[in-house]
Order: C-alpha cells, then sequence, then structure tokens
C-alpha cells in the first residue's frame, strides 16, 4: 500500500517537473510562477490607478493624489487678479515690480523681448515687428498709446494675454514676467528726448559751456 502511493506521488511529482520544464518559447521566461504575488507587486506606482481612495487628479487615472485643500506648491505665487477688466483695472493699480531695476535686470529683460516680443512688437516697441505687421490690427507702439501704461497692467497682459496677444504664463515664470516688464517700460520712454529751447536743453548747454 504504501508502495502504490509513494510511486503516485513519484509519478506525479515526475508529470510536474515535465510540465514546468516543456513549452517555455522565451529563453527570459521564468516559467511557472508559483508564487505570483512575488511577481506582480500590489504597490501603488507612479502615474498608475489609485484604487485606495477617490481623491486622485482624474477619476482614478493617475496615483497622484490632490494636494491639501489651501496649499500651494513651492515656490509658487499665487496671482488674485482675475482674467477680466476688473482685474486688469485692480492690477494696474495695485501691483508694483518687486525686482529692483538694474543694468544686469535690463540686460535679462532684452535677452527675454527678443525671443518672446520682437517678432510682434519690434525692436524698438514700435508695434512694426514682422509678425505684427501682418495681423489684423498691428500692437500699438510702446512709446505712443501705451507710454503711460503701468507696471501691473503690463504684467497682468503677458500673463493673461489680452487682444490678439495669447498669454505668455507658460513661456515665461512671474519673475522673468516682471524683468520683461521693466524693459517694456524703457521701450514706454525710448523716444523721450528734450525738445528744442525747452529747460533741459538750457541747462546742458550751460553745462558745457562751464566745462569749457
Amino acid at each position: 500500500m504504501v508502495r502504490k502511493i509513494y510511486k503516485r506521488v513519484l509519478t506525479l511529482g515526475s508529470f510536474v517537473l515535465v510540465l514546468a520544464s516543456c513549452g517555455k518559447k522565451d529563453a527570459n521566461s521564468p516559467g511557472i510562477e508559483y508564487m505570483p504575488d512575488m511577481y506582480r507587486s500590489p504597490s501603488l506606482e507612479v502615474y498608475n490607478g489609485n484604487q485606495l481612495s477617490d481623491d486622485t487628479v482624474g477619476i482614478r487615472t493617475v496615483g497622484m493624489r490632490l494636494p491639501v485643500p489651501g496649499t500651494v506648491p513651492r515656490g509658487f505665487m499665487p496671482y488674485p487678479y482675475a482674467n477680466d477688466t476688473a482685474g486688469y483695472a485692480a492690477a494696474g493699480r495695485e501691483l508694483r515690480n518687486p525686482i529692483p531695476l538694474t543694468p544686469e535686470i535690463l540686460k535679462e529683460g532684452e535677452e527675454l523681448y527678443g525671443k518672446f516680443c520682437v517678432h510682434c512688437h519690434g525692436a524698438q516697441g514700435g508695434g512694426d515687428g514682422p509678425v505684427g505687421l501682418k495681423l489684423p490690427g498691428a500692437p500699438p507702439a510702446y512709446y505712443g498709446t501705451l507710454k503711460n501704461l503701468p507696471a501691473g497692467k503690463i504684467f497682468h497682459t503677458i500673463t493673461y494675454g489680452k487682444g490678439l496677444m495669447g498669454s505668455h504664463a507658460s513661456q515665461l515664470t512671474q519673475q522673468e514676467r516682471w524683468i520683461l516688464v521693466h524693459y517694456v517700460q524703457k521701450l514706454q520712454h525710448s523716444k523721450d528726448a528734450p525738445a528744442a529751447g525747452s529747460d533741459s536743453t538750457a541747462v546742458a548747454k550751460v553745462d558745457t559751456k562751464k566745462r569749457k
């Protein structure tokens, strides 16, 4: 009796070993998985489905959890002004450029202007860029109708866009937008020059005589 049981166990074991060694088409395959949980990890993977909670971004499409209400990402400064007429006016009244004006900042602003603005607004801000001239309405000159536009409205326009101009918030950080505001304000006064016979001209002549 014991011998029969032993033969049956031996036969069954041999049969299992034969099955485990046959039918292996992929040389890199581990064969039969005797413990699948060791191969199929139940842990959450980045950007995979999250079945543990419903507070994911989207409807269980990614494994990211929503941020805590009222919090903001590190290094991000919320912009409280809405993209409407009231927000545009409020930005003009209340916003001030937080970046001190220096020659280095102006140089950086000039580089940003050359990358993102010159094609429409022109090198001197006259609205005569190669793209701007092809638009249904060319951009107004900074030193013309936009000469007295405050820094807050310039920043608001770069952030949201206005008219035919689109938003540049995805291309420029908040700091870069403020740096660009400094350069735009320089262009606003690029055509300023003392008129002949003005007090400033007279002062310049007096200084010249004194130096002689």
